[in-house]
C-alpha cells in the first residue's frame, strides 16, 4: 500500500509540474493501456498534449480523493496550515482531470482561490484543459463562471472596462466544448451566460449578437441534427426582440426580406416594412422598438425561407429542423398581436421544450390551438406570406414522416387550411 501511495504521489506531482511550466498543456486524455509493461512514467507530454496511461488511473484517483476528503473540513474551517494548503492543489489537479464531476473538489479549489493560494487566471486555464476531455462537465463550467464573476466584480470595483479578449476567450472555450460533444447544452448555456454578463462597454451588443447569429447559422449548417444549436439561435432571435440596446438595423436580413422575399425597393424607412406586414400601429413607437421589430421579423423570415428551407431539402428527415421551423412559424404569427398590443395567448402556453421535439409531443389532439381564429388575424400580410410559404412547403409530394407530422401540426395547431 505504501509503495502504491508513493507511486501515486510521484504521478500527481509530475502532472502538477507540467501545469506549472511555461508550456502549459492544451488537452488532456487518458490513454488505454493494460499495465505498466515498459516500467516508465505513465504521464506523457508531447506537443502540449497531456496524457495519463489508464493502468494507473484508479491508483491515482483513490489516493488523491482519500487525502482530499480527509482535508476538506479542516480547509473549510481555515485550520489547515499554509504549506498544506499549497500541497492540496496537485491532488486536486489529478483528481479533477480524472473525474471532474465531484462538486466537493471544485469547492476546495474555490476555497484555495479565496485564500489567494491559487490564481484566477491559472484556474481558468486549468478548467479549460478539464473540458478538453469532459466537455459536458457542468461542474467545470460552473467553476469558470464563478471565476469570471470574481474577475468582473474586481473590474467593476476598480472602474475598469471589460476587455473584449475576455469574452472572445470564453466563446472559444464554449466552441471547443460544443465541437467535442453533440447536443452539449452545458456549453451553450455557458455561452448564453457570457453574452448576458461579459459585454465590454466599448462594444455594441448589436454587433456581438449579429456576429453570434452568423456563427450559429454556420454551426447549424454543419450540425443539422443537434437541437442545442437551434435552441441557442432561438435565444439570440428572442434577444434581438427583447434587448433594449439593439438599435442597429441588420441590413443583410432586412435587404433579403425587402428585395428578395417581397421584391420591392428599399425606401430607407424601415417602419414602412412593419406597416406593410402588420398594418398601422395603434400608437407611435420609438426608434429602438421599430429596429427591434424589424430585425426580429427579418431574421425569422430569413431563417424560414433560407436557412431551414435549404437544409430541409438536403436533410428531409431531421427532426431538429422541423422543430426550429415550428418555432419560426409560432414566433412570426404571434408578432402582429404583440405589435398591436393584443392578447394572443392560447388555452395553455407553449414553451420551447415543445419545439425541441421529444417524441411524446406529437399527439396533435393534445396540442392547443395556437392562435384565435379571427378575420383580423388573416388580414395581416405576414399571415398571408407565411401561409403561402408553408402551403408550398407542405405540398411537396414525398413520403417523409417528419413532413407528414408537420402537415398535421400546421392544420391542427396553427389553423392553416
Amino acid at each position: 500500500m505504501a509503495e502504491g501511495n508513493d507511486m501515486a504521489i510521484r504521478i500527481l506531482r509530475s502532472i502538477h509540474g507540467i501545469f506549472k511550466r511555461d508550456s502549459e498543456p492544451e488537452e488532456f486524455v487518458i490513454i488505454p493501456t493494460d499495465d505498466n509493461t515498459k516500467n516508465k512514467s505513465p504521464v506523457l507530454y508531447e506537443q502540449r498534449n497531456l496524457g495519463l496511461e489508464s493502468w494507473c488511473v484508479k491508483l491515482v484517483y483513490n489516493y488523491a480523493s482519500l487525502v482530499l476528503l480527509d482535508s476538506r473540513e479542516a480547509l473549510r474551517r481555515g485550520k489547515l496550515p499554509f504549506s498544506k494548503m499549497e500541497d492540496l492543489n496537485h491532488l486536486l489537479i489529478g483528481a479533477l482531470l480524472i473525474n471532474p464531476d465531484v462538486t466537493t473538489f471544485w469547492n476546495m479549489k474555490r476555497d484555495l482561490v479565496e485564500k489567494d493560494i491559487l490564481a484566477v487566471e491559472e484556474e481558468l486555464y486549468f478548467s479549460k484543459v478539464v473540458l478538453t476531455r469532459k466537455s459536458k462537465s457542468n461542474e467545470a463550467f460552473g467553476y469558470r463562471r464563478w471565476l469570471l464573476k470574481r474577475i468582473l466584480d474586481k473590474m467593476a470595483a476598480n472602474n475598469l472596462h471589460i476587455p473584449l479578449a475576455l469574452l472572445q476567450n470564453e466563446l472559444f472555450v464554449t466552441n471547443l466544448a460544443s465541437e467535442k460533444s453533440p447536443n452539449n447544452y452545458h456549453s451553450w448555456n455557458h455561452r448564453i451566460w457570457c453574452l448576458e454578463n461579459i459585454v465590454p462597454k466599448n462594444q455594441s451588443i448589436s454587433n456581438i449578437v449579429y456576429s453570434e447569429l452568423s456563427y450559429s447559422q454556420e454551426w447549424i449548417n454543419n450540425h443539422v441534427s443537434e437541437h442545442a444549436g437551434y435552441h441557442y439561435r432561438q435565444y439570440l432571435i428572442k434577444l434581438v426582440r427583447d434587448h433594449k440596446k439593439i438599435v442597429t438595423l441588420y441590413n443583410s436580413y432586412y435587404n433579403f426580406v425587402v428585395k428578395t422575399l417581397l421584391n420591392t425597393t428599399n425606401d430607407g424607412d424601415c417602419s414602412n416594412l412593419l406597416t406593410y406586414l402588420f398594418g398601422k400601429a395603434n400608437k407611435t413607437k420609438f426608434l429602438e422598438e421599430i429596429c427591434s421589430y424589424v430585425n426580429y421579423v427579418c431574421i425569422l423570415l430569413y431563417d424560414l425561407c433560407v436557412v431551414v428551407d435549404k437544409l430541409n431539402k438536403l436533410y428531409p428527415e431531421h427532426e431538429a429542423l422541423f422543430c426550429h421551423r415550428k418555432f419560426l412559424i409560432y414566433s412570426l404569427l404571434k408578432v402582429p398581436h404583440e405589435y398591436h398590443g393584443l392578447d394572443s395567448s392560447p388555452r395553455r402556453e407553449l414553451d420551447l421544450e415543445s419545439f425541441r421535439g421529444s417524441p411524446a409531443d406529437v399527439e396533435e389532439n393534445r396540442w392547443p390551438k395556437l392562435f384565435k381564429r379571427s378575420p383580423r388575424c388573416e388580414l395581416y400580410n405576414v399571415y398571408s406570406l407565411v401561409s403561402t410559404c408553408e402551403k408550398n412547403f407542405a405540398s411537396q409530394n414525398c413520403s417523409v414522416m417528419q413532413l407528414d407530422k408537420y402537415r398535421k401540426w400546421l392544420t391542427h395547431v396553427v389553423g392553416f387550411e
